[in-house]
């Protein structure tokens, strides 16, 4: 990540902000661009794909017992792993480290590196 003001690390925050929103009942999604709702309706069509392979890579526990916002970011970590060939996965793993940091706990950070580095790793 080159600043907060970057268009690709807003659309991640603004993606982020849409998927941990979804997990509670009665919340409405933030207004989102026509480009982020195409990437919020493709993530969530690939949730149980994006999940198992979470599930695959953890160690302790599954992806229903995690922080809902360690699993957004991994959410949109699998996601552009999986379909954005045009970001390299390192890129991917810095900036959803970048998100945990911005808005996660304080050992999210490292949580997200060894689920997203383990998936690298594997493929």
């Amino acid at each position: 990540m080159k600043t907060t003001l970057d268009p690709r690390h807003l659309k991640r925050v603004n993606l982020l902000k849409a998927l941990y929103s979804r997990k509670f009942a009665d919340t409405q999604l933030p207004p989102l661009s026509p480009t982020e709702k195409k990437m919020f309706t493709a993530i969530v069509k690939k949730l149980p794909e994006i999940h198992a392979l979470i599930d695959k890579h953890t160690l302790k526990f599954d992806s229903e017992k995690m922080s809902h916002l360690d699993l957004a970011i991994l959410e949109i970590g699998v996601y552009e792993m999986m379909h954005e060939q045009d970001t390299p996965d390192k890129v991917i793993v810095d900036e959803c480290i970048e998100l945990a940091k911005e808005y996660a706990g304080d050992n999210s950070p490292k949580f997200i590196n060894g689920i997203l580095g383990k998936l690298i790793s594997h493929d």
